[in-house]
């Protein structure tokens, strides 16, 4: 019985990681959106990739590639 209550506490380990990963991404989107109202004032990312600018594409992606870099990391 001792393999139950291991594999019980790595459910419940990848559950708790998984939640915690699920609400780090929301919390990474809420500043990455608050970062494009407050930092980017004169530039809106997302009409201007609407409108077909290549640049601010890779802006937007430059920053979700550095959210998953911090994710990573942490």
């Amino acid at each position: 019985m001792p393999e139950l209550s291991l594999i019980r506490a790595s459910a419940i380990s990848m559950v708790v990681h998984l939640f915690f990963g699920v609400i780090t991404i929301f919390v990474g989107a809420i500043a990455i959106k608050a970062m494009d109202k407050y930092v980017l004032k004169r530039i809106d990312l997302e009409e201007e990739i609407a409108r077909g600018n290549l640049a601010a594409a890779v802006v937007a992606g430059a920053l979700w590639i550095a959210l998953a870099m911090i994710l990573t990391k942490g």
